[in-house]
């Protein structure tokens, strides 16, 4: 009989636990989603030297990468 008195005593604290697991989860997906994108936008930006310069070659060539 004392296990159904103890139940609704803890709703708290159960739903105090069960919002930490879900904002850890939610932590978990941005951060993989920030490593993801950021990534993706290293391998798809193209760095030239402060010296060189600039030409059409550069831009329209499919092979450099």
């Amino acid at each position: 009989m004392g296990i159904h008195y103890t139940y609704k005593a803890q709703k708290g604290e159960r739903s105090l636990k069960k919002q930490q697991r879900q904002e850890e989860r939610q932590r978990r997906s941005n951060a993989r989603k920030f490593k993801k994108q950021s990534e993706q936008d290293n391998n798809n930006t193209l760095t030239f030297p402060e010296t060189e310069v600039i030409t059409l070659e550069h831009l329209t060539n499919p092979d450099r990468k």
